[in-house]
């Protein structure tokens, strides 16, 4: 059988919907209202087969610009691996994955994904080893806030919320810079109404509750503010924390090793590997 492989079919309309109609049918995801909201940038870019008119497997390239230890770096993570049910056992990933090598070859510093239990055995054969991480939680007493929820369909918020995005993460020890296009896929997904202004401590946070636990998925905000106070502000009363990166000052953090087997993290053997060297997470609100 003859496949047509489609490099970033999202510059063309029927590849495009092709592409989301792949994605749907697999993981039950949209890429429509992104898209359509203008937020795809380019550095998101899927890599397809087609028989036809019909996408049927697929590994997108998502392009980060990741600071650590002070200095930025180019990383690779692949995200969006699928294939449909009927082409499935064929080597169509392999075929992707080859030729992603040859495009980018020596034109990054690290190349990750995040794997679910069902492929665990797969990505070694591509040359990727499994790597660990670890949550950082805390219990903190909470004293309460003002705060004011952002709506990410507005035009005016998202705007708002762009000025604090630009400030970046000060409190984030491993962080993705340039990641607005990502971060907004979620602020219009999942994490629609998870966003929040706490102008008390003017800083914009991505957070969310859950059976009285507190995720901090994201803050933005100038580096002279207090991350203790803002997790104050959050919470009402002895609230258990968890946060969705990797704090810069680690003091007074439990750190518990990560063992979801649906969400494992595999590092490519190629370039460095930053996880092999240390307790690390990867910015949860970053992955593809």
């Amino acid at each position: 059988m003859s496949y047509t492989l489609v490099k970033n079919p999202m510059t063309d309309d029927k590849h495009r919907q092709a592409y989301n109609r792949l994605a749907t049918d697999t993981f039950r995801l949209s890429f429509d209202a992104w898209y359509n909201s203008g937020y795809f940038d380019g550095s998101h870019i899927p890599y397809t087969l087609f028989d036809g008119e019909k996408a049927v497997a697929n590994i997108s390239v998502n392009v980060m610009d990741v600071c650590f230890d002070d200095i930025q770096r180019k990383y690779i993570q692949l995200g969006t691996v699928m294939t449909d049910k009927a082409y499935r056992g064929q080597g169509l990933q392999k075929i992707i994955f080859n030729r992603i090598m040859d495009d980018f070859k020596d034109g990054f510093d690290a190349m990750f994904l995040f794997a679910n239990k069902t492929v665990l055995e797969f990505y070694p054969k591509l040359g990727f080893e499994k790597a660990v991480e670890y949550s950082f939680e805390k219990v903190v007493e909470g004293k309460g806030g003002r705060f004011k929820k952002l709506d990410m369909t507005d035009v005016g918020d998202v705007r708002f919320f762009r000025k604090f995005y630009d400030m970046g993460n000060p409190f984030s020890a491993l962080a993705v810079l340039n990641g607005f296009a990502l971060e907004m896929f979620y602020l219009t997904g999942p994490y629609c109404d998870c966003v929040y202004y706490l102008p008390q401590h003017n800083a914009v946070v991505v957070a969310e509750t859950d059976d009285g636990k507190l995720t901090l998925l994201d803050v933005f905000c100038t580096a002279d503010k207090n991350l203790e106070d803002i997790l104050s502000a959050l919470c009402d009363g002895r609230t258990k924390v968890s946060l969705g990166f990797m704090p810069l000052n680690i003091t007074g953090y439990e750190k518990h090793l990560l063992t979801d087997d649906d969400n494992t993290l595999f590092v490519h053997k190629g370039g460095e590997n930053i996880f092999a060297e240390g307790q690390l997470l990867f910015p949860l609100i970053a992955h593809t």
